[in-house]
C-alpha cells in the first residue's frame, strides 16, 4: 500500500483508467493520443479512484494512468467552470511500475490569485515552474486535486513526452487539405503600455483566442489574472489554462505531433496557440529574428503556409502573418515538442 502525502512506497496493481471528455469538445478532443512523440489525456470526475482528506483539505485522487512509453516530462492543465469561489491545488505522482514518487505540486489557483511552488527536487525529478522534469523515466502517473470552497472542476489535461524520439519532418510538416482562416482581431504585445510588454506573448495570445471565440476581454485583465508572482512570469501553463476556462472556454495544454492535426484543432469553434523556438533565419518573415520561447495563435493554413497571429509584431497591423509550413513545424513540433494551448467554445 502507498503511504501518505509526500512519501513513497511500493505501488499497487496499476490499471489504465481514464474516461472520455464530457464538456462539449468534439470527439477527436476526447480520444487519448499516444503517438511517437507525445501522450495526451483528459481526465474527468469519472477517473477519480478515491476521495480523501490531505492536510485538512478534501482531495480527489485519480486512478493510475499507464503511458505507452517511458516519459521524461509532464505538464498538467486545469479546465474549470466559470463560477469559482475557493481554491485548487493540483499535484501529480509518477511511478516506474514498482514504486511511486512523492506528490509534486504543480500549482494553486483561486479566484483572486495563483501560486507556483518552487524548490521541489528529489531523486525522481524536479518541478520547473509548471513542468515536472524527471531524472529517471516513468510509465505511470496519477493526479491529486486538493480543494476548498465551491470549485467547479470540469476536467484536467495531462501531457507527457519522450524527448529522445526522432523528429519525422515529412509527416510533421504536412498541412491538412484545403484551407482555413479564422477571423482574429490582432493585438501586438509591443504596443502595450507596460514595462513587461516584451514578455507577455502567452497572455496576449490567450487574449486573442478569447476574443476570437466569443469571450471578449481586455489584455490588462488577462495579465492581472495569469501572472505567477513566485516565478515572475506570465506564461505558466497551469494558470493560463485555468483562467481561460473560467472565462467560458474549454482549455487544455496539449502536445501536437503534426500540422495535419490543425484540421481538428483549428476550426470556427476552436483554436491552437503554439509554443515556438527558432534561431536567426530559421523562420522566414518572423516578427522577431530569434527566440528561445514564444507564443503565436494559429488561425489557419493556406497555400503551404501556416497562418498565425504573432503578438511579437511591432504593431497590430503586422500581427497577422503566414509562415512556411516546414519552418514552422520545426519551430513548434521539433524545437518545442508540439507544446500548445487548445481552446474550444463550450
Amino acid at each position: 500500500m502507498l503511504t501518505g502525502h509526500g512519501s513513497s512506497g511500493r505501488a499497487p496493481a496499476l490499471g489504465a483508467g481514464g474516461s472520455r471528455f464530457k464538456s462539449g469538445c468534439p470527439d477527436s478532443f476526447m480520444t487519448d493520443v499516444s503517438a511517437k512523440m507525445a501522450f495526451n489525456k483528459i481526465h474527468t470526475s469519472a477517473d477519480v479512484d478515491k476521495y480523501t482528506v490531505v492536510e485538512g483539505l478534501r482531495a480527489a485522487v485519480s486512478r493510475p494512468q499507464k503511458v505507452p512509453f517511458s516519459f521524461s516530462s509532464l505538464v498538467a492543465s486545469a479546465n474549470l467552470g466559470v463560477f469559482f469561489d475557493g481554491f485548487v491545488i493540483l499535484e501529480v505522482q509518477v511511478s516506474n511500475g514498482l514504486f511511486w514518487s512523492p506528490f509534486f505540486k504543480l500549482g494553486l489557483v483561486c479566484e483572486s490569485f495563483q501560486q507556483s511552488f518552487p524548490n521541489q527536487d528529489n531523486s525522481w525529478g524536479t518541478v520547473k515552474i509548471d513542468e515536472l522534469i524527471l531524472k529517471k523515466p516513468a510509465r505511470y502517473y496519477r493526479l491529486r486535486v486538493r480543494m476548498e470552497g465551491k470549485v467547479p472542476l470540469l476536467s484536467f489535461g495531462v501531457s507527457v513526452v519522450n524527448r529522445s524520439l526522432t523528429y519525422d519532418e515529412e509527416k510533421a510538416a504536412r498541412l491538412p487539405a484545403g484551407s482555413f482562416e479564422a477571423d482574429v482581431w490582432p493585438i501586438s504585445q509591443k504596443e502595450q503600455a507596460t514595462p513587461d510588454n516584451m514578455r507577455i506573448c502567452s497572455p496576449t495570445t490567450l487574449c486573442m483566442a478569447l476574443n476570437t471565440l466569443g469571450r471578449p476581454i481586455v489584455l490588462s485583465q488577462v495579465l492581472q489574472n495569469v501572472y505567477d508572482p513566485v516565478a515572475d512570469i506570465f506564461g505558466n501553463w497551469f494558470f493560463n489554462t485555468a483562467y481561460a476556462s473560467q472565462q467560458g472556454l474549454d482549455v487544455h495544454f496539449w502536445r501536437c505531433n503534426a500540422l495535419s492535426e490543425l484540421a481538428t484543432y483549428c476550426t470556427p469553434k476552436s483554436l491552437v496557440a503554439a509554443s515556438i523556438a527558432y534561431d536567426e533565419n530559421e523562420l522566414p518573415g518572423a516578427a522577431q529574428p530569434q527566440t528561445t520561447g514564444h507564443f503565436v495563435l494559429i488561425r489557419g493554413w493556406k497555400d503551404g503556409k501556416v497562418l498565425v497571429a504573432d503578438p511579437a509584431a511591432e504593431t497590430a497591423k503586422e500581427v497577422l502573418r503566414a509562415y512556411d509550413a516546414q519552418a514552422f513545424a520545426r519551430a513548434w513540433l521539433m524545437n518545442k515538442q508540439g507544446a500548445a494551448y487548445l481552446f474550444q467554445s463550450r
